[in-house]
């Protein structure tokens, strides 16, 4: 009797697909390592070597794996990452935008820390935090530039984003703070910290500050870094008072210079020569009186003076700026006392660009001692009378006349052995 557990029908011997698969990849393993392979002729890229020894051994896969299909594939690691540098002084994102291209930007640009010097305070803090974090110990170029979008921001998240950079005020490289618009204690809340008199807020390596707030209403003067900033040489500053030490400012070769019009007349000009008398190794000067804060007495009336001339051995290039509908007292006598003996650039601006000449231009050319050594001058809108450019067209050692009336400039080359016609840009 059979047994219950004979098969009743013989299964015929076939082989499944998939034993099939897996007998044909052994069978083509062991062909090709017997048989000579072909040459390969795809393009190699010859930076792939040196681009891998660039990076650091953790990072070095990515390297290999960076095939060229693309010329730029073909640039050496350190130019690329100064490619990135350049252009990150333009997009402050740019380096979360390279290094989402592929893994091996991704590598250089965390393995680039100057390329995260940049820090644009005003919106994504926890973005800014890691920046620094990735700059390492490189010096960093502090921006404060509120977003519009958001609306004006207020006390508080001022000094937040202020208490974010703060430990890090000795790696400062530049710090800028603009403010557009009005809030009440602005300057407090963002300098607070920087007025501590301690070690801990001076700023070894600051070589560049910019400070604008039009609309400030403090009167408070601030004094900053305690006193100690070595290698500060440029300066914008626009509505705020500051302690001019020359432990602060007594190397500046750049200074823009907007009075912030909580004085005037005397006050004003006393004011200011004392900050020109510290920082007299400037090179280039800018004055701006806004249209508060000017005085508006008759140009016949005189003020003494408290002091002889400004003496300004460095300086060759002078802007001076006016946006009300007459050129401030203020402007005229500075202008009178200025000593340029290397003055080569004079530049007399019209912020607002109007159509008819100011009043007492005459008073301002018979303050003003034009200095021998001046060789270009600049005359804009309201500063342009046909007596004025008679009157310079005559002047020794003048060589350039640049003409503004509206938006077009109109050169006058003045050397007399040279005749030429004016030119226009």
């Amino acid at each position: 009797m059979p047994g219950t557990l004979r098969r009743k029908h013989r299964q015929e011997l076939t082989l499944r697909r998939s034993l099939m698969e897996v007998m044909q990849a052994k069978l083509s393993i062991s062909v090709d390592q017997h048989s000579p392979r072909p040459p390969d002729n795809r393009r190699r890229d010859p930076c792939a070597e040196h681009r891998s020894k660039a990076l650091p051994p953790a990072h070095r896969s990515s390297a290999t794996s960076y095939t060229s299909t693309h010329s730029i594939r073909n640039l050496p690691p350190e130019l690329l990452a100064y490619i990135f540098v350049l252009g990150c002084e333009d997009d402050p994102m740019l380096p979360l935008s390279v290094s989402h291209v592929c893994s091996f930007w991704r590598a250089l640009a965390l393995n680039t820390p100057v390329l995260w010097r940049r820090v644009v305070l005003g919106s994504h803090y926890n973005m800014w935090e890691e920046t620094m974090y990735r700059a390492r110990d490189c010096t960093l170029d502090i921006e404060f530039k509120p977003q519009n979008h958001r609306g004006p921001l207020a006390f508080y998240e001022v000094q937040q984003y202020m208490h974010l950079v703060m430990p890090h005020i000795t790696r400062w490289r530049s710090l800028s703070i603009v403010f557009s618009e009005y809030q009440p204690y602005l300057w407090n809340n963002a300098l607070s910290e920087c007025c501590t008199k301690s070690n801990y807020t001076q700023v070894p390596g600051l070589e560049e500050l910019c400070l604008v707030y039009r609309h400030n209403d403090d009167t408070k003067e601030f004094c900053l870094f305690s006193g100690f900033a070595p290698k500060l040489r440029r300066v914008t500053l626009d509505g705020i008072r500051l302690t001019w030490l020359p432990s602060l400012f007594q190397n500046l070769t750049y200074l823009d210079y907007t009075h912030h019009g909580k004085s005037n007349g005397y006050h004003a000009i006393q004011e200011i020569g004392n900050v020109l008398r510290v920082s007299s190794r400037l090179i280039e000067l800018r004055l701006l009186f806004p249209n508060q804060g000017h005085i508006t007495r008759a140009q016949n009336t005189q003020i003494s003076l408290p002091f002889g001339s400004l003496y300004l051995p460095w300086l060759r290039a002078l802007h001076l700026r006016v946006e009300t509908r007459q050129i401030p007292e203020e402007l005229v006598l500075l202008a009178s006392i200025f000593t340029t003996p290397r003055l080569s650039e004079l530049l007399l601006i019209d912020t607002v660009g109007q159509r008819l000449a100011f009043r007492h231009i005459d008073a301002f050319w018979s303050a003003y001692t034009i200095p021998f050594s001046l060789r270009t001058l600049h005359l804009q809108n309201g500063w342009y009378t046909e007596d004025s450019v008679v009157f310079l067209s005559r002047v020794e050692n003048l060589r350039w006349l640049v003409l503004r009336r509206g938006c077009s400039d109109v050169v006058h080359w003045l050397n007399p052995d040279i005749q030429r016609s004016p030119e226009r840009k």
